[in-house]
């Protein structure tokens, strides 16, 4: 197989602008012969790497895994290279993470730091919203994701490593007796609610649980948002009752700053649980990647979970 490196530059960079013009032009050559360069990637490799039929473009499916091969080669070429002059660069190759944004800002670093021993482990960590960050791992975007449980990458070609699980708990304000700020069914208007945006992924997973309880309270919407951190800021305002997950507000519940809603004979139906996962494509990633992978895994099956 003879693959050019400039095929592959010329390939990410579609991959990003989505656009052939636009492309070319970043790649410094006409459209004519980059589109050639495209169609000789895509005779060499035998598969249909961009769907051509979008606006716009998309990679196929072939198309997303071929991007992590892609940028992997470049890097291990580049590293090679820089061996080759005595230089070191600036260390090892780093990981690509995508993370929800609430697992960005907690879990993810504890994640990091305890992998981090006795490894040299260098990150890189784009926190986006969970549709977001799904699509980038589709497309070869990050080495690894890390999100909850999400049907769509529990199949080829994903793989995944189970990190423990959270609950969304109803959580508000305390008066100034230490009780709940908002009962039960404890006033006589609607219970004002935080709430995540409707299609956003914890959204969704608290309209679900909402759903199956019977006898729901009154509440009234004040605020929507797809971020926890802020949901959080305005419960600790005394602005409302919002579903959070535990790891989010572990300290503001220790503290007292927060408190749950319901009582104990009461959280079996009004909580939720939400598988936490590490995910990756199932295609060689670097050297680092697959160490970080392979060292996570034997941690998990000695039954390391994340807290």
């Amino acid at each position: 197989m003879n693959l050019e490196t400039k095929w592959l530059e010329d390939f990410l960079a579609l991959a990003e602008l989505r656009n052939f013009s636009r492309a070319a032009q970043h790649r410094n050559v006409t459209q004519p012969a980059f589109s050639r360069r495209i169609r000789s990637l895509e005779h060499v490799l035998g598969v249909e790497l961009i769907d051509r039929t979008t606006t716009p473009l998309a990679l196929t499916p072939e198309g997303r895994l071929f991007h992590t091969t892609a940028r992997n080669l470049l890097r291990q070429m580049d590293d090679g290279v820089q061996q080759l002059k005595g230089q070191n660069g600036i260390g090892p190759q780093p990981l690509d993470f995508a993370a929800a944004h609430s697992l960005s800002v907690s879990l993810l670093p504890e994640l990091i730091a305890t992998m981090s021993e006795g490894l040299v482990l260098r990150s890189r960590v784009e926190s986006i919203d969970v549709d977001r960050a799904v699509e980038a791992l589709q497309e070869g975007r990050c080495d690894f994701l890390l999100a909850f449980d999400i049907e769509a990458l529990l199949q080829p070609p994903f793989l995944s490593l189970s990190l423990g699980s959270t609950e969304m708990r109803p959580v508000c304000a305390p008066d100034a007796l230490g009780q709940p700020l908002f009962r039960l069914n404890g006033q006589s208007g609607p219970t004002p609610l935080l709430g995540y945006s409707p299609g956003a992924f914890m959204g969704r997973q608290v309209n679900g649980l909402l759903r199956k309880i019977d006898n729901l309270p009154r509440f009234q919407p004040v605020m929507e948002s797809s971020l926890t951190n802020l949901l959080k800021v305005m419960a600790l305002k005394g602005a409302g009752i919002a579903w959070l997950p535990g790891y989010a507000i572990v300290d503001e519940l220790a503290s007292g700053q927060l408190v749950d809603f319901v009582g104990l004979d009461q959280r079996e139906k009004y909580w939720g649980s939400i598988e936490i996962k590490l995910y990756r494509n199932d295609v060689r990633l670097h050297a680092g990647a697959e160490r970080f992978w392979s060292a996570l895994g034997k941690r998990c099956q000695q039954g390391w979970l994340l807290t």
